[in-house]
């Protein structure tokens, strides 16, 4: 079965919904784009986390206190302040 779409404003094109289901796609998912030959292929990409939960917690902690405005922190100093919240 053949899709076609029609390529909108600013290039933006609508992925068919039987498309969307078979591959289960949501909004505000990546894609990665690329050209085979004379082809666009999209395929869902998969990002991982660089940080915990709880790192990324206790970064919001050091950012909002007003004593580590503008310190910047190497890796075992944010370790050790981690330990600290």
């Amino acid at each position: 079965m053949m899709n076609l779409v029609k390529i909108k404003d600013k290039y933006q094109v609508t992925i068919p919904e039987d498309i969307r289901k078979k591959t289960h796609c949501e909004v505000g998912e990546l894609l990665n784009i690329s050209l085979h030959g004379d082809e666009i292929v999209l395929k869902p990409m998969t990002v991982e986390e660089k940080y915990s939960e709880n790192e990324i917690n206790a970064l919001e902690k050091i950012f909002k206190s007003p004593h580590n405005r503008g310190r910047i922190m190497n890796a075992s100093e944010f370790k050790r302040h981690q330990e600290k919240l």
